[in-house]
């Protein structure tokens, strides 16, 4: 009997150490959600979580109505409060793998790259018209337009010749007919090129920096020099003020705006580009730039050139990782898609 007492003690007094003994802290995993908030930092929302149903999703766009376009191997549309996903481009259409939609001002109109050739999407109908015929071994792909609308930009393979070479390409919207942009100098291969001033002249960015050529005489001028990607955005303001781009220092991505009148330049900070090739967002009607580092959202205020943190691990949130994101035309409100935990 004895026995029996003496393994029950023992037993209890396991049970007692057992309980005293500091365990690790269960946290919560964090889950894909698609997200807003207001730019100030308030109204936080969970929308839905991820998968959207949407193959090879690489980013998200917000029209000028605050409806979410999703760019992947196809574009969906949806209204934002709660997501129903419509595919707005044809079964035979293949989107080009990075991502780019640009839109008119007015907002009526998207261009994008699929299939080797250049489409504009009318969003009040959802209807797809094409735009380029492109030669075989050839693609066109991350659409431009102008500042006057009237000539969109695009990039794609080009040889070079003898003098002048060709540097670029454009289509003219009046009429769709193909042009070249050239050049009596030598030019390292553009990764972005768009015609600014009203056909004055083509800015583009290639490994060496910011530059551009004169329709006048067709020389080639390095304006600002940084060192480059390939997989750089390329950006004006709204007021066509400001160029917003990346430079690279050590294998890490850096937001810059660059002064159109003077190429004064001003660093933004940081940029991850693990997830997305569009880290970086300007507002189609404000001068505002959101963009994000590994965990954080940062608005940058082109007019008065100040920063601020929209969103990032706070009391109630942790944010373990960004993965793209898409600010209304105002820059009122950020839609956001992270890894998050909500406590």
């Amino acid at each position: 009997m004895k026995r029996y007492i003496y393994l029950a003690m023992l037993a209890g007094l396991a049970l007692l150490l057992a309980s005293c003994w500091p365990t690790e802290p269960e946290y919560p995993r964090p889950e894909p959600w698609l997200c807003s908030i207001n730019a100030d930092g308030t109204g936080f929302r969970k929308i839905k979580k991820s998968p959207f149903n949407t193959p090879g999703l690489v980013d998200i766009y917000m029209t000028k109505d605050n409806r979410i376009i999703f760019y992947g191997e196809k574009l969906w549309i949806s209204e934002t409060d709660t997501i129903r996903i419509e595919q707005i481009t044809p079964e035979n259409l293949v989107l080009f793998d990075a991502p780019k939609l640009e839109f008119t001002r007015d907002g009526g109109t998207a261009y994008f790259a699929a299939s080797r050739d250049l489409y504009k999407l009318k969003l009040s109908t959802n209807e797809v018209f094409k735009i380029t015929e492109t030669p075989a071994d050839y693609y066109w792909a991350e659409p431009m337009l102008s500042d006057d609308e009237l000539y969109v930009t695009m990039r794609g393979y080009w040889g070079k010749g003898d003098t002048p070479q060709t540097v670029y390409s454009y289509i003219d919207l009046t009429d769709n007919s193909l042009h070249n942009v050239y050049a009596t100098n030598y030019v390292a291969a553009p990764y972005k090129g768009k015609i600014t001033g009203g056909f004055s002249k083509f800015v583009l960015e290639n490994k060496h920096g910011l530059g551009s050529i004169s329709f006048i005489d067709s020389t080639f001028t390095l304006h600002l020099s940084y060192s480059a990607s390939y997989k750089n955005m390329f950006e004006t303001s709204t007021d066509q003020c400001y160029l917003i781009t990346k430079y690279v220092q050590s294998a890490k991505s850096y937001a810059i705006a660059i002064d159109l009148q003077n190429y004064a330049r001003y660093n933004l900070g940081y940029v991850n580009e693990q997830f997305s090739r569009s880290p970086i967002k300007i507002c189609k009607d404000a001068n505002l730039v959101f963009y994000f580092d590994d965990q954080q959202i940062y608005r940058y205020d082109l007019d008065t050139h100040q920063k601020s943190i929209v969103i990032g691990s706070n009391a109630g949130i942790d944010v373990y990782s960004i993965i793209m994101l898409a600010p209304t035309w105002d820059g009122s409100k950020l839609y956001f898609y992270a890894d998050i935990v909500v406590r």
